[in-house]
């Protein structure tokens, strides 16, 4: 099985991300604190991919899965990515035209989703 390289565990514990790529797979790991329904609180790392050549703001992001902000939790989520970089890096490459609109296809997401939430508040 292939490696990937992800932090050890005290990076996230002290609230650093992790931003990387593999191939044309792009990806980050968030660390996160989140308060159950019984008050009590968990560490999650969140994971999101997406295909490159851009950076995540400009790009769609395709997957998120949330793991356990623990040692087993960083090798699921080593697995999860190994999994996804297969499955992106595998596709067709794309011209740089067909890369440029998936960028402006982003962008005007993005911005169409801050004008939405704006018009909420």
């Amino acid at each position: 099985m292939e490696v990937m390289f992800l932090p050890v565990l005290s990076h996230f514990q002290n609230e650093n991300i992790w931003i990387a790529s593999d191939g044309k797979l792009r990806y980050q790991v968030s660390p996160v604190t989140v308060e159950k329904e019984d008050g009590t609180k968990e560490e999650l790392l969140i994971g999101e991919v997406w295909e490159g050549p851009w950076s995540r703001e400009f790009s769609v992001i395709e997957e998120v899965e949330e793991f356990p902000m623990t040692e087993d939790g960083i090798e699921d989520l080593r697995a999860w990515l190994i999994l996804e970089s297969l499955e992106i890096n595998d596709r067709p490459d794309k011209s740089l035209e067909e890369n440029m609109a998936r960028r402006e296809a982003a962008i005007q997401a993005r911005k169409a989703a801050e004008d939405e939430k704006g018009k909420e508040n």
